[in-house]
């Protein structure tokens, strides 16, 4: 019924933050050294490797906020299709929020 992203997506951030976090490491281990070469090195990794960090991540924010778009057009298509089936679950749903709220009391 709805659209998933896959999971290579996330194995391909989680690799990119770890191979930030890796050169910001070497970066602040650098800057202990005193060979300037060195220092510069990973600092133009680091800030390369947050460039495409980030535009992953735009990337995927972008791809989630479509997702949810196209779950909210899907849902409106389904109750517009069965519309008692939308009244019964918005009934359900209002009675387990006002179970909740009244065992809170």
């Amino acid at each position: 019924m709805f659209n998933r992203t896959s999971k290579n997506d996330d194995i391909d951030i989680n690799q990119d933050v770890n191979e930030l976090a890796d050169s910001l490491e070497a970066l602040l281990k650098s800057y202990g050294s005193e060979a300037k070469d060195e220092v510069d090195s990973a600092r133009s990794k680091a800030q390369a490797l947050l460039k495409q960090t980030r535009a992953k991540l735009d990337g995927n924010s972008n791809r989630v906020s479509q997702a949810a778009r196209d779950a909210g057009y899907q849902v409106d298509a389904y109750v517009h299709d069965k519309p008692w089936y939308g009244v019964g679950i918005g009934a359900a749903v209002g009675l387990v929020l006002g179970a909740l709220l009244v065992s809170r009391r």
